[in-house]
């Protein structure tokens, strides 16, 4: 009948150059918001969850030179934040 396709694709596993190239993200909430804010910030970690902190514990005093001084650390290049 028919030759099935040779599989000649390999899975590559990414490098760590490769993983400093992607750009991470964190989503916080800043102060005192409400539960569809707080909805909103979860949803949107969950779209971006593979380079996101999905389960992030934030307080309310914290400030945004906080979160500046842990992306450095963390390699994050991005920062949402919701209020």
């Amino acid at each position: 009948m028919g030759h099935g396709r040779k599989k000649r694709r390999t899975h590559v596993v990414p490098t760590e150059e490769d993983m400093s190239k992607t750009p991470r993200a964190l989503v916080v909430k800043s102060g005192h918001v409400g539960t569809s804010v707080a909805r909103l910030v979860h949803d949107v970690r969950k779209v971006m969850e593979p380079n996101t902190a999905s389960n992030l514990k934030e307080r309310v005093n914290n400030r945004i030179k906080d979160y500046v001084a842990v992306s450095a650390q963390l390699g994050i290049s991005h920062i949402l934040m919701f209020s």
